[in-house]
């Protein structure tokens, strides 16, 4: 991912979460990505995107994994490819600045489909993981809570928790409730 450098005050936001076949990006893949952009200073939601992507290696898959992401073969029949997912990301990201909860985990497998794909993420070159940020503004302590129990202490209730499209959505409101405490 090239890391360009643009304001991060006017840049929009793009809030991606990313449902996968396990938790280590060279070993599982994303079979899911949600996608929730927003425009800055007002973070008015100009986006919302989801798609499936098909795996190709389903034998690497954490069952657990699976499971927690609702991955099922029929619901998956008419996903995509990694590639035909990245050439349309790509442009909705572009001059973007990447977030999410625990953005790190999406990060390092968007990296492992930049390069198996060939097809550049043009964010900006800072990331904002939503985590330590919304626990400094708003007081929990880090790390002892997940983006659900969060989302619900918060009154963020969102429906789907464990889809892709869901998970950005709370993210970009939890991210929302703590900018403007």
């Amino acid at each position: 991912m090239k890391g360009r450098e643009f304001d991060p005050k006017t840049a929009p936001i793009s809030f991606i979460d990313l449902e996968m076949t396990g938790l280590e990006s060279s070993k599982h893949e994303i079979v899911e990505i949600g996608l929730v952009k927003v425009s800055q200073p007002n973070l008015e939601v100009i986006e919302r995107w989801e798609i499936k992507v098909k795996p190709t290696r389903l034998e690497t898959a954490d069952l657990e994994a699976l499971r927690i992401s609702g991955y099922d073969a029929e619901k998956w029949k008419d996903a995509i490819s990694l590639k035909e997912m990245m050439e349309m990301l790509a442009p909705k990201v572009q001059n973007t600045i990447l977030a999410g909860f625990n953005v790190s985990s999406d990060y390092s497998f968007l990296d492992v489909a930049v390069t198996s794909t060939s097809i550049p993420l043009d964010f900006h070159r800072r990331v904002l993981d939503i985590n330590p940020y919304a626990a400094a503004k708003l007081g929990y302590v880090f790390g002892e809570k997940g983006l659900g129990s969060l989302s619900k202490e918060y009154g963020l209730e969102f429906e789907n928790h464990h889809t892709a499209l869901a998970d950005a959505m709370a993210s970009f409101e939890l991210y929302k409730k703590a900018r403007l405490s």
